[in-house]
């Protein structure tokens, strides 16, 4: 078990979102809540999958939403509610450990990304430890694309919560896919933002369901990125370096629109290049809450479940996929996709399928990139 200074929970939220591929929730308000808490006096903790207790209850707390505004209609019926100040991450954990009888004795998040901040505060105030490992390496825009549902974890009883004070407990759902649309409806009617906690799983089958060590894989990426800039060195390559990553192309982004529409963010994004290369003059990105797919021309380059990610080039900080605007100086990274994710049951859940193309897709693209 390690407990981090505030310099070491930045560096991983910094790899996190790097991770999050252009969605997984925003750094700026992850950086903004571990810096309140750490001014509270509290402290996060991290522990290896391996120091995790066979009959500890484990719980994944985060938040679903849009960055969308919500409706005039929710908006009016919202408005005179009172809000409650406590993080709706950590409300719908102690909800789901009262329905349960029993305490959360660690936490795992449920995506690397803004989102991951969300879990490190859960943990700091039930005083229990995150653990370095997640159901995505990566983030996800839906709560069936986890390894948790790759090895049949159930996601229920789960637990959902607002800033209002609302609480509801799913007892059961018919699967992933059904607790993905109760979880999201709750929050279209909570202002498109709630806190979830799912997943309860007692250590034992946990070690055999999850990611292992990607938290402290984010640390090393975001403190590279951070010491690249320390000491003026490229941060874009040395992200790359930490990351195992390829570079698709360097330019300006020339188009970026993107529509909110069932509770996603969907849109594309035309990067061109600044370089003299007519094989690589432009790349596309489209995604649906995070990168899903790049092409040049017509040729796929990178497609889920890689991870498709873009940087600013002068910081390598990564950049949310609504706030990619035109004439931004950008770098496109690609990383490999972790190994669960390349089975057939992994590439079902969450691969080329997922956005209405063929698997082979995947094999072809990477087939033709090597």
């Amino acid at each position: 078990m390690r407990t981090l200074h505030l310099q070491e929970v930045e560096d991983i939220l910094y790899g996190a979102c790097i991770y999050g591929t252009g969605g997984g929730g925003s750094l700026d308000e992850g950086l903004a809540l571990v810096r309140e808490l750490y001014k509270a006096g509290k402290q996060v903790t991290i522990l290896t999958l391996d120091e995790v207790k066979d009959n500890w209850l484990i719980a994944s707390p985060y938040y679903v939403g849009s960055v969308a505004p919500p409706s005039k209609e929710v908006s009016k019926r919202l408005e005179n509610l009172p809000i409650i100040k406590e993080n709706v991450s950590t409300i719908a954990a102690r909800a789901l450990q009262e329905y349960l009888g029993e305490p959360i004795q660690a936490v795992i998040a449920t995506e690397l990304g803004g989102n991951t901040a969300w879990a490190m505060e859960t943990a700091a105030s039930l005083g229990v430890p995150l653990i370095d490992a997640d159901p995505a390496g990566r983030a996800v825009p839906d709560l069936a694309h986890t390894t948790f549902n790759i090895f049949d974890v159930s996601i229920t009883p789960f637990s959902l919560a607002n800033k209002y004070g609302d609480t509801v407990i799913v007892e059961t759902a018919v699967n992933h896919d059904r607790a993905e649309q109760i979880a999201r409806s709750f929050a279209t009617i909570s202002g498109n933002f709630s806190g979830v906690c799912d997943h309860p799983i007692k250590g034992e089958k946990l070690k055999n369901s999850v990611i292992s060590g990607t938290l402290t894989q984010a640390e090393r990426v975001g403190r590279a990125m951070r010491l690249a800039n320390d000491q003026g060195d490229s941060p874009v390559n040395s992200v790359i370096l930490a990351g195992k990553g390829e570079l698709l192309i360097e330019g300006i982004v020339s188009d970026a629109t993107w529509v909110d529409t069932g509770g996603f963010i969907e849109g594309s994004i035309t990067v061109r290049s600044i370089n003299n290369d007519r094989k690589n003059t432009s790349l596309n990105i489209w995604f649906r809450n995070e990168y899903m797919i790049a092409k040049r021309g017509e040729e796929i380059v990178s497609i889920i479940p890689e991870l498709i990610v873009i940087l600013d080039r002068k910081t390598g900080i990564p950049i949310l996929n609504p706030n990619c605007t035109t004439e931004m100086d950008v770098a496109v990274v690609t990383f490999p996709a972790p190994k669960v994710w390349e089975s057939d049951k992994g590439l079902t859940i969450f691969g080329p399928e997922y956005i209405g193309l063929d698997r082979d897709t995947y094999f072809k693209a990477k087939k033709e990139d090597s």
